[in-house]
């Protein structure tokens, strides 16, 4: 009964993942805790309850261990930056922001580890990406009705709304598409998630995991292609750049895979998706010489989008161009340390440009994680984070290019979680806001599919050995 209520907690956990835009306090007391409560967080903190007796006896890998210690001394060693580095601060309200984010971050690394020891075997894994494609289909129902209510307007939408945006912490974006100097009346599409590029960075994890179900294809591209759909009208350039990477990056690792044998695989198919993935680079392209052939500006519009990224007049753009260059700066003030985890908005009005002060909100953000964890924590914590990265994407490669000794389901699933993973963690150059709980169950995933890999290789090789003896 325990494994039931458990298994109810997380799954509801995983559909609720984008859900980033509801406050469950603000909702429950009208009152703004400072805490910023998502539905996932409290879900998967009753899921860990529920599953207390048997969490203690499972055993972390050493690698994650260290990895996590490392991550840690990071972290407490940034905490001298607050004394390094000049802020505007007093040093009890820099501690008292560092100790908040310290508790954060730890939120952050329950989804991290939840995932990568509960996910194992065929079944959870299958399970646990049919929640998340749930979540997804929730979010294109809920894009589907904001395009209505843009262009006819219902009633429907604002009572939900005002829910799925209660959160204080996640701030409404953008809800229309603007280029060069003017609205385009074309509506931006953003979910629960409240920003469009924070509903397009989990499209990033939903679309590749979605692909990794089974062998139906209709079952498979179909949603893929909706979510798809979905991510393009979210407008948002960061979330193009991370599907394009992930396209390129899967016709890369299946590469990898052909190239170590194919038939080991047992996925005939695998060059074919790598070819519809090239194709598909293709698609833009065609769309734009159709556009400009038969002179449809809408169908121009994605290009216009993209080249948006170079204009020195768009506000978007100034706006993380100037926090980026603040947070340059406040490395320059504690290279080694940083300034202190969660200190950048105390030094954000000290360091920008005085055109940048209009170009944040209430808490300046650094716009771009890993400038943010150079920022804050200093080389320490960037030489840790980039070990941690760089190793775990290496030993990914290594595995995908052993020869023999493996079968196709976990290869498949390697390739399709290392695929999300690199595409949300992608996007997180023109954006920081860590909190977003998707983030750290793609990083969580891709652990337990290189867990899930070992595991079956490493009983094919004792089944070898018991053959040949």
């Amino acid at each position: 009964m325990t494994g039931r209520i458990n298994k109810l907690f997380y799954g509801a956990a995983l559909f609720t993942l984008p859900w980033i835009g509801l406050g469950v306090l603000q909702i429950l007391t009208g009152r703004d805790w400072g805490g910023g409560l998502q539905p996932s967080w409290l879900l998967l903190a009753l899921a860990m309850l529920t599953a207390a007796g048997t969490m203690f006896r499972v055993r972390i890998p050493d690698p994650w261990l260290w990895s996590g210690g490392a991550v840690a001394v990071a972290i407490v060693l940034s905490v001298s930056g607050i004394w390094a580095a000049t802020g505007s601060g007093t040093v009890a309200e820099a501690l008292g922001k560092y100790v908040k984010q310290v508790i954060q971050l730890g939120i952050m690394g329950a989804f991290v580890v939840w995932p990568a020891l509960w996910t194992r075997g065929r079944e959870r894994w299958r399970w646990t990406v049919v929640l998340l494609a749930s979540g997804a289909a929730f979010q294109a129902g809920y894009g589907l009705l904001q395009l209505v209510e843009y262009y006819r307007p219902l009633g429907i939408l604002a009572p939900l709304e005002r829910l799925f945006t209660s959160n204080p912490a996640i701030l409404s974006g953008s809800s229309e598409l603007y280029l060069g100097d003017t609205f385009r009346h074309v509506p931006r599409l953003r979910g629960t998630a409240c920003e469009p590029l924070y509903l397009g960075n989990f499209l990033l994890l939903a679309i590749p995991l979605t692909l990794s179900l089974g062998t139906d294809r209709l079952r498979r591209w179909a949603p893929a292609a909706v979510f798809g759909l979905l991510l393009l009208l979210t407008w948002s350039r960061g979330a193009w750049l991370g599907f394009l990477f992930q396209c390129l990056l899967t016709c890369g690792l299946f590469w990898r895979l052909n190239a170590a044998g194919a038939k080991r695989t047992r996925l005939p198919q695998a060059r074919t998706i790598a070819a519809a993935g090239a194709g598909l680079l293709l698609v833009p392209a065609l769309v734009g010489l159709l556009g400009a052939t038969l002179g449809w500006d809408g169908l121009l519009y994605p290009w216009q989008r993209l080249l948006q990224t170079f204009s020195n007049q768009d506000w978007s753009n100034l706006t993380r161009l100037y926090s980026m260059e603040a947070a340059w700066k406040a490395f320059l003030s504690s290279p080694v340390v940083g300034v202190g985890w969660g200190q950048f908005g105390w030094h954000f009005p000290l360091l920008v440009d005085p055109m940048g002060l209009q170009s944040q909100f209430t808490w300046p953000v650094v716009n771009n994680f890993y400038l943010q964890v150079l920022c804050e924590t200093g080389l320490v914590g960037f030489l840790v984070m980039s070990a941690l990265g760089l190793g775990l994407l290496r030993g990914v490669w290594r595995r995908l290019g052993t020869p023999g000794g493996n079968s196709g389901w976990t290869d498949q699933l390697l390739v399709w979680t290392t695929v999300a993973f690199a595409g949300v963690w992608l996007q997180m150059v023109s954006f920081s806001q860590y909190n977003l709980p998707h983030i750290w169950v793609a990083l969580g995933l891709l652990l337990a599919a290189t867990r899930e890999w070992d595991s079956n290789a490493s009983s094919r090789q004792a089944s070898l050995r018991g053959d040949h003896e």
